[in-house]
Order: structure tokens, then sequence, then C-alpha cells
């Protein structure tokens, strides 16, 4: 519970200094105002629409929240990625910053990635071994964590 909580804590500060620093340009990047609001706008619907699409999937807060471990979800958007949460969040992530042409926030989104990465690999992965066996690993044999951008499994 106080890990979820805490990651629920975390996401909250690292978006809104994300927002912050696009909304105020905070070390501009020097690209076209249009290009920047186009591709960005892109990005960021795209990545809101993979994240939305797994968590309608969960069907429960607990669940996005890693609280109820009563099933493993990999249907629909999860037959294409074990991760899409997180895929869409990097998304909007960059997609915000390309909107505020700011630095400082692709720098933290990047920190956030590799933050995020780290524990799904480290620490999610392990735990869901744990939690659903043989069928989490038959799962995660087939199916890649982002989208079939497979690095080392």
């Amino acid at each position: 519970m106080r890990l979820s909580l805490g990651w629920w804590i975390i996401d909250t500060v690292h978006a809104s200094l994300v927002i912050l620093s696009s909304l105020y340009t905070v070390w501009p990047i020097p690209i076209n105002v249009i290009a920047a609001l186009t591709g960005g706008s892109i990005i960021l619907g795209a990545g809101m629409s993979i994240m939305l699409a797994g968590i309608i999937k969960f069907r429960s807060l607990r669940k996005i929240s890693g609280l109820d471990t009563s099933g493993l979800v990999t249907t629909g958007i999860y037959q294409w990625s074990r991760n899409p949460q997180f895929f869409g969040w990097f998304l909007a992530l960059i997609g915000i910053s390309l909107i505020g042409r700011s630095e400082f926030s692709f720098l933290l989104t990047v920190l956030a990635i590799i933050s995020y990465h780290y524990y799904i690999t480290r620490i999610e992965e392990p735990y869901l071994e744990r939690i659903f066996g043989e069928k989490y690993l038959l799962y995660k044999s087939r199916t890649p964590r982002y989208f079939r951008i497979r690095g080392k499994e």
C-alpha cells in the first residue's frame, strides 16, 4: 500500500514539474513553435490514448495501483505490450515537453523513463513472476515490454 501511494505522489510531483517547466519554457529549445505544438500534441494524444486503453482494461484503481493481484490482464492492449500505461505515460511526457519546448522538461522526462524502466525490470516483473508464476512467464515470453521495442528481457 505504501509503495503504491509513494508512486502516486512521485508521479503527481513529477508531472507537475514537467507541466510547469513546459508552461514557463525552462531552458528553451530552439525549435519552431508550430512544429513543437503540432508534433507535441500528436505525441501527447497518442500517449494518453495508449495509457487510457491500459487503464480501462484494468477496470480498477486497486488493480492499477498494484493492490489487487486477482488476475493477470493479457487481453486488449495488453496483448501488444506488457506496459502500455507506462509507455503511454512516457509518450505523454515527451509530448508535453515538446509542446513547452523545454529542455528541463525533457531532462525530467528522461529521468522518469529511466526510473520507471528500472522499477519495471527490477521490481515489478520479478514480483509478477512470483505472483503469477508460469502464466506470467509465458505472457512475458510472447508479449514485448514496450510495443515491439525489445531490449534485453
